[in-house]
């Protein structure tokens, strides 16, 4: 499974768009966030194709952002 896979599986959970607000996140939009490093899943920066590992312990949304910070798990 790819990151990008699983962060779907998770909708609604994931931060709404930045550029439509009140609306859920697109795949572009997300797979843009991701290359900008705006996704941590487990500590580390990922990438759309990235596999995913297993047991996943944190992912967390902009984490430089002192607003718009979301951590999920």
């Amino acid at each position: 499974m790819t990151a990008l896979e699983f962060l779907n599986t998770l909708r609604p959970a994931i931060p709404m768009s930045a550029e439509k607000p009140c609306i859920e996140m697109s795949n572009g939009e997300l797979r843009r966030q991701m290359k900008q490093g705006a996704v941590l899943i487990n500590g580390k920066r990922v990438l759309d194709c990235t596999l995913m590992e297993f047991p996943v312990t944190s992912l967390v949304f902009f984490p430089n952002s002192v607003k718009r910070r979301t951590t999920i798990i």
